[in-house]
């Protein structure tokens, strides 16, 4: 009986799994490349690859653990010189700056607090702090930070982004400032610390 009710529940959520909703897959934790195979990253515990939302650009991967209200992890990989890191319209009134390789690190910084108040929806946003950090095995930098989107849930960020033969490589942290942030960080720090190109 025990075996029937568990393949009931199996068919059942294949059945779910297949009705159109967002389709997540697994990534398990092993070696894995991420944002059009432009880097290798090992997550220590299974995350769920994201679909793609409607700001995603083609150089761009999100994972989440329990949800990408609660928690999620970006990676853009190789995003060229005049692209920006969100799709845009040319008649939007308010648009993110374009990546330029030559950015200074506090344009880059500009450049994501412009991505959270204005496609993330960021009523709040404060930079915690801006680190000299090595990414990639390149000179890069990190980048801390707090928001409140329009659902008024506090969140806690983190990004860590490098400049790699005039292209932007980025990793980043986003969760819910109560636990789930903290809870991530590790496996984040520890797939951002070992991530390496290709």
């Amino acid at each position: 009986m025990h075996h029937r009710r568990l393949a009931a529940v199996a068919a059942l959520s294949l059945a779910l799994a297949g009705c159109g909703g967002p389709r997540y897959a697994l990534v398990p934790a092993a070696p894995v490349t991420v944002a059009k195979g432009s880097m290798t990253v090992r997550p220590g515990i299974a995350w769920n690859r994201s679909p793609r939302g409607r700001y995603d650009v083609a150089w761009e991967e999100n994972w989440t653990e329990n949800g990408p209200l609660l928690d999620s992890i970006g990676f853009i990989g190789g995003l060229p010189d005049g692209q920006a890191i969100a799709k845009q319209r040319k008649k939007d009134d308010r648009k993110v700056p374009v990546f330029r390789a030559d950015m200074s690190p506090q344009d880059l910084v500009s450049m994501l607090e412009s991505y959270y108040r204005i496609k993330a929806g960021a009523t709040v946003f404060a930079a915690e702090g801006v680190s000299p950090a090595t990414f990639l095995g390149t000179p890069g930098l990190r980048f801390d930070y707090s928001y409140v989107g329009e659902d008024q849930v506090k969140r806690r960020g983190r990004a860590v982004m490098a400049v790699v033969k005039g292209k932007l490589y980025l990793v980043s942290l986003d969760g819910a400032a109560l636990h789930y942030f903290d809870a991530a960080l590790p496996d984040f720090t520890a797939m951002a610390d070992g991530a390496r190109l290709g």
